[in-house]
């Protein structure tokens, strides 16, 4: 049997899916990509070329089904790259049934269908910066996010959302908090039984900006990249300057395949992803100097005037990257995709 790690990755048809997926297949991967619908086969294989017979494409209409996820398993599966999970709309979705239950659902079914698959040996979950920080971290300027906290967080899925344009992503952050409370206690649970399950890794970004390889063409960013694009267009950001380049969180998660800086047997491991701090002065400043004909408008930070922090000792140690990109740096990807 090769070693050659076998993986099986969810979600590659979004942002940090798409790199991520590009950068297994130029390690030499194999790779098992699932996709919701038919149409979204063709597409996708036509945007690796190269990759051959290391890449297929199936279909699983709902991350749910437990059946589905066991048969995309099959035939040597050593490795899951769980990243898909909904995210923020303005569509004013149900938090209940539109964020939460997708969020922890899809989660679960993977972790069980995994454990019922012998061949698998780890499994790496796309989480959020957001599911190890308070709900009220907004209000709080220079908060630090640290491995292990998810616990601590308090959620009232019935307490009141705030108001436009702040209720989508307040949505979002509970789901992301209970999704990952959903991994926590699953791995709790399968160590306390004694039931042999695969090691987990949960990967923690922030603001995930830069290249999009999904994007259709110049001017057409989605997702946060749209967001530091509008933000710098307005007069208050939309969200914090903590920002992570996307190359460098799929280097993080392809990394944690071969990582060997893990927690204990029976303890998920945390692995936070940000770049150095930036003030949104700084990016400011930059975007006016590099890219005059972009139509700044942003004054100041804001209410986000002081940068978010966070420990990131574990994401340089063994799990593929020596250092975060300058933040500078993933500006200008965003910009020259959209503003060359």
């Amino acid at each position: 049997m090769s070693s050659t790690p076998f993986v099986l990755i969810t979600g590659a048809t979004g942002f940090i899916g798409a790199e991520t997926l590009h950068q297994a297949l130029a390690k030499g991967y194999r790779a098992r990509v699932t996709v919701r619908k038919e149409a979204q086969v063709a597409p996708l294989q036509a945007r690796y070329p190269d990759a051959g017979d290391r890449l297929e494409v199936v279909v699983v209409p709902q991350l749910e089904d437990v059946a589905a996820i066991k048969s995309a398993l099959a035939g040597g599966v050593t490795h899951i790259l769980h990243l898909a999970s909904p995210m923020p709309t303005q569509d004013n979705v149900d938090l209940q049934t539109g964020f939460i239950d997708p969020a922890v659902k899809s989660t679960v079914t993977v972790l069980e269908a995994a454990k019922a698959v012998p061949s698998v040996k780890r499994i790496i979950i796309t989480s959020s910066a957001l599911s190890l920080a308070a709900l009220d971290f907004y209000f709080k300027p220079g908060y630090v996010v640290h491995e292990g906290t998810n616990p601590s967080i308090a959620v009232n899925v019935n307490a009141p959302l705030p108001p436009p344009p702040a209720t989508e992503g307040f949505k979002y952050h509970i789901s992301k908090i209970l999704a990952h409370r959903a991994t926590l206690d699953w791995v709790a649970e399968a160590a306390k039984s004694g039931v042999p399950v695969p090691e987990v890794v949960t990967i923690h970004p922030f603001y995930v900006i830069g290249h999009d390889r999904t994007q259709s063409g110049p001017g057409k960013a989605h997702g946060v990249n749209r967001m530091y694009l509008g933000s710098l267009m307005g007069s208050t950001p939309y969200v914090s300057s903590a920002l992570v380049d996307v190359r460098d969180v799929a280097a993080v998660h392809v990394g944690a395949i071969a990582a060997t800086n893990l927690q204990p047997q029976g303890q998920v491991t945390e692995v936070i992803a940000k770049a150095d701090k930036i003030t949104w002065e700084e990016i400011i400043a930059f975007v006016k100097e590099k890219y005059p004909k972009f139509p700044v408008k942003l004054e100041s930070g804001g209410p986000f005037a002081v940068p978010y922090g966070a420990d990131t000792k574990r994401a340089l140690q063994g799990f593929g990257l020596d250092k975060f990109r300058a933040p500078l740096e993933s500006v200008a990807a965003l910009l020259d995709q959209n503003y060359a």
